[in-house]
């Protein structure tokens, strides 16, 4: 600490004497302290630095290059250079020539591709670096990449050409319904603002007109030292960092002139009732939005405004909790507060469909009055205030053994965002007991002043016949509150009781399994028990529950049933409990909790808890499979939003992806979404009938890793599943199932979607392998996969500017012996569609034609390689991955030790050949165009996308 504290003053006083140029920490204007952990620096040039010490994970170093420009700093002739320069960073720089920069982040381990290596937004851009040893070499690569982003970006013209074409299809990929509806949302809640004008990928004559000059110009103005400063978190020498920094940042050449000025500006007001409205030809489901933002004159970050924030924030969460009662399936963030840039904003959003619309704004209002008239009761600030200290303390407690890469954005966020970085045990601390100190009184006027019905806006979008009409909305509300409100009554169980489910298990078998500490136990009643103690996350344990068959005992020829059953089995409750209580018993204590039976090879329930929060979800989940009925009425309520949900689905690509599966698994239900005429159809005995005997008597097997006592597991189990009637001692082999032969399509095809998203299209191969193959042979195909996406990437992204984000992928079903799957992904144009896939099957030929060149194995195996090896310290890769059904496939530990101990590095060059000689030839392929049925546009352009080319240069 003394040491630190020593170099803090040393940058401080070198600041000093550098002052004119460099722009203060967030901490320096504020009475927080920082966190005493970071090294904070600032070379003379006014580069800065901010490094955050943390061996948590042995040997990895987290870097983030923030550069503080973005959209809102472009004038109206500039719209879209921010995120053109991140772009040409990565298309040749001064010491790594265009191409070289896929080979050095593969070498990493890191996947490729603009925006998965840096982002832009309104006001930075980021370039992220994962580094998987902290040795001085590495480090020093690191560095010097990240100081040819500085001033080294080349802007070859050939390149800057191809550039465009990949930014205008990312564009277009990014042009959703969903997305459209964002921004209109955003521009219209921030009016005024340049927030509101400034959508970071730009404006698409910008990019189609901007010259080299023009991009080389804005880089020289606003990529200068002390707008850039470095951020390290991880497992690092921090004298050799520093170092590092002043060789590769100190001749760093600064500007002359000021730093330009950034100004947001100011929301435009010109009366407390406003509505907009957003026509988007196609989408039936309305989103309606009720809003407020509003100026803030506090610019400093300290405890009273965050803990204005924070009592906000839980005034409107209490809110967002009632409605979720009220309102069946609601999301986590149907209402909620934040600042955006500084500026306070509350919005709540909901889905319509249909003339419900006006309804849905005139309920949503008489919530609003009801919550202001009387306020919150006690019962439901006590709730909130359990599960949201829960889910702080969780936080605080998962940071310790966190990996650098989910802490270093936090900090970059709070110095982008001129927020002081505070340590988590002060956070935790104060926070949570100014949480606790809310008295009800406080809570109810700080919701008041957030939801002020009389400075409320209204917003919604969809294809409607008609404008949102202001003066008719004022209207129906001023009729509607003419009539009062009743106050809400909260409905708590007094107490949850659970089942008694009588003497406790007892371990009748143990095995130690091949990875170390992993064991395995079979209780008096068969329930198996597999158990990995870890502390890769502090005081955090994940558990995964298999039952029966799943899939594999699938029957029916209607895929609504599988697509209905877990959801309505949830929603029927159990012992007298609806979902309601169901839900609020599970949030209370279970961090995280998923259902379903998409592992196909069982049902499953995962959860993600604290070690005291296990024994609810294994309680909850053993009276499941004591009475697993599903009744009427959530059968009915299941299906009903289900359809709903695909009837108002926005984007219609994907009902085209529905359609490619049931090209891809013909007359197989179990690999089928339901078509909406199934959902209909689909009938709630057929779901009881599948479910009942494998909830009540199917083979049961439970995995768990991480930060427990072996001991109080097995007493816990012993006391819930191990207490269930008897299960049966082995599961069924469904060797018929298993060994599914498709009769699988090849050959061009195309498919078409009725909701149009503009010429927003994919072209995707799929070769379908159906053979026993070899752990070897499988190793070759992942490592084949990764050859294939470098060589689209590079033909049909580098070389084409065809596509944003082509992927390829080697999919495995464990529940299936002799079916997997190489499938290349490539997003593109309506009218390239066609013509990609012909290239893809070309480079799948050539592929297969020739022996890999080894530098070109070397970088397709080092991320597997690096992967794994990280992967082997994160405790949901051990259970889904090593531990997951250890019983059923007996040799998933063996092979996951052998990819571990360098599986991958072993296969040759030769051996890939042969594989793709075997498996990737043209006539095997079933290659299918997906694309809209007919060119349309999925809305009227809002005009911030078609400006005119006012002040532009020509």
């Amino acid at each position: 600490m003394l040491r630190r504290l020593f170099v803090f003053a040393l940058v401080s006083l070198t600041v000093a004497v550098a002052v004119a140029k460099r722009v203060p920490w967030p901490h320096e204007n504020s009475e927080l302290e920082p966190d005493p952990d970071i090294v904070w620096g600032v070379l003379d040039n006014g580069f800065r630095y901010a490094l955050l010490p943390h061996d948590a994970k042995e040997g990895l170093v987290s870097m983030r290059l923030l550069v503080g420009v973005g959209s809102l700093d472009e004038e109206e002739d500039e719209r879209g250079l921010s995120h053109f320069i991140e772009h040409m960073a990565f298309e040749g720089t001064r010491n790594f020539k265009p191409g070289e920069l896929i080979e050095f982040f593969q070498q990493l381990g890191m996947s490729y591709g603009v925006d998965v290596n840096a982002f832009t937004y309104h006001d930075k851009t980021v370039y992220h670096l994962e580094l998987p040893q902290n040795d001085e070499e590495l480090i020093g690569q690191g560095l010097r990449l990240y100081r040819d982003y500085a001033d080294g970006i080349l802007f070859a013209p050939e390149r800057v050409e191809n550039e465009r074409d990949v930014i205008l299809r990312e564009k277009q990929a990014r042009s959703t319904p969903s997305a459209k509806i964002t921004q209109a949302s955003f521009r219209f809640s921030f009016a005024g603002t340049k927030l509101a004008e400034r959508n970071p990928i730009g404006l698409e004559w910008v990019v189609e007109e901007t010259s080299v000059e023009q991009l080389k110009a804005f880089y020289e103005k606003w990529y200068r030292p002390e707008l850039m400063t470095l951020v390290v978190v991880g497992d690092f020498d921090q004298a050799m960092f520093e170092r590092k920094i002043e060789e590769n940042f100190a001749s760093l050449k600064a500007p002359k002139g000021r730093i330009p000025n950034r100004k947001i500006g100011r929301l435009a007001r010109t009366k407390p009732f406003r509505t907009g409205h957003l026509y988007v030809e196609g989408v039936e489901r309305f989103t309606l939005e009720i809003s407020r933002s509003w100026m803030d004159s506090r610019k400093t970050d300290g405890w009273s405004r965050r803990e204005l924030d924070a009592r906000r924030s839980f005034a409107t969460s209490l809110f967002n909790e009632r409605c979720r009662v009220l309102i069946d399936g609601m999301s986590d963030n149907f209402a909620n507060y934040n600042r955006v840039f500084g500026i306070p904003y509350c919005q709540l959003s909901i889905s319509s469909g249909g003339d419900f619309w006006w309804d849905a704004f005139v309920w949503l209002d008489q919530l609003l009055r009801q919550a202001l008239m009387y306020g919150f009761t006690k019962e439901e600030v006590d709730y909130l205030k359990h599960t949201w200290l829960q889910s702080s303390r969780s936080a605080a407690l998962r940071y310790e053994s966190a990996e650098p890469r989910m802490l270093i954005d936090e900090l970059v966020d709070s110095i982008s965002q001129n927020r002081v970085y505070l340590s988590s045990e002060e956070v935790t601390g104060r926070m949570d007991r100014y949480i606790e100190s809310l008295s009800l009184q406080e809570i109810n006027k700080a919701f008041a002043e957030v939801w002020n019905l009389k400075r409320l806006s209204y917003f919604m979008a969809g294809e409607i016949d008609s404008p949102l009409s202001e003066k008719a909305l004022k209207r129906r509300f001023q009729d509607e509150r003419s009539y009062a409100v009743l106050p809400y009554i909260p409905r708590l169980p007094e107490k949850f009781e659970y089942t008694d489910l009588g003497e406790a298990g007892v371990v009748v078998e143990t095995e130690e399994l091949k990875i170390d500490g992993a064991k395995s136990y079979r209780f008096s009643n068969n329930a198996r028990l597999t158990f990995l103690r870890t502390e890769n996350e502090k005081d955090t344990v994940r558990s995964l529950v298999r039952i029966g068959g799943g899939m594999l005992a699938f029957s029916d020829s209607n895929p609504g049933t599988h697509a209905l059953a877990m959801s309505s089995l949830f929603r029927s409750g159990f012992g007298g409990y609806d979902i309601d209580d169901v839900y609020k018993e599970l949030r209370s204590n279970v961090n995280s909790f998923v259902f379903g039976v998409d592992d196909h090879d069982a049902f499953t329930y995962r959860a993600l808890t604290q070690p005291d929060g296990l024994d609810e979800f294994f309680k909850i989940v053993a009276e499941y499979l004591l009475d697993p009925t599903v009744d009427d009425e959530a059968f009915d309520l299941a299906r009903s939003k289900l359809k709903q949900s695909r009837e108002l689905e926005p984007d219609g690509m994907n009902e085209g992806y529905r359609d490619l599966h049931r090209m891809l698994y013909p007359e197989q239900p179990r690999f089928h979404a339901p078509s909406l005429r199934d959902l209909v159809d689909a009938d709630r005995v057929a779901v009881q009938e599948w479910v009942e005997e494998p909830f009540r008597e199917g083979y049961l097997e439970v995995a768990v890793v991480g930060d427990i006592e072996e001991q109080a597991l097995l007493e816990l189990f012993a006391e819930t599943f191990g207490a269930l009637p008897s299960r049966r001692e082995s599961k069924a082999d469904f060797e018929e199932v298993r060994a599914l032969k498709l009769d699988s399509n090849s050959g061009k095809r195309t498919i078409e979607y009725a909701k149009g998203m503009g010429d927003n299209a994919a072209s995707v191969i799929v070769w379908t392998i159906q053979d026993d193959i070899s752990v070897r042979e499988s190793a070759a195909l992942y490592i084949l996969s990764n050859v294939l996406e470098t060589r689209i990437r590079e033909q049909v992204r580098e070389g084409m500017g065809a596509s944003y984000s082509p992927s390829v992928r080697y999919v495995t079903f464990p529940a299936y012996e002799t079916l997997r799957h190489i499938r290349a992904d490539v997003d593109c144009m309506k009218g390239d569609a066609d013509a990609l896939l012909d290239v893809v099957l070309k480079l799948s030929e050539e592929l297969a034609a020739e022996i890999l060149d080894g530098d070109e194995l070397l970088t397709a195996v080092a991320p597997l390689e690096e992967g794994l090896r990280q992967a082997w310290s994160d405790n949901s890769y051990l259970l889904e991955n090593v531990l997951y059904g250890v019983h059923e496939y007996p040799k998933i530990i063996d092979n996951a030790i052998l990819y571990r101990d360098g599986l991958l590095s072993s296969i040759t060059p030769e051996e890939v050949q042969a594989i793709a000689r075997r498996y990737l030839s043209s006539e095997a392929a079933l290659a299918v165009s997906i694309v809209p049925s007919e060119h349309s546009e999925i809305a009227e352009n809002p005009d911030w996308e078609e400006q005119s080319k006012v002040g532009r240069v020509e």
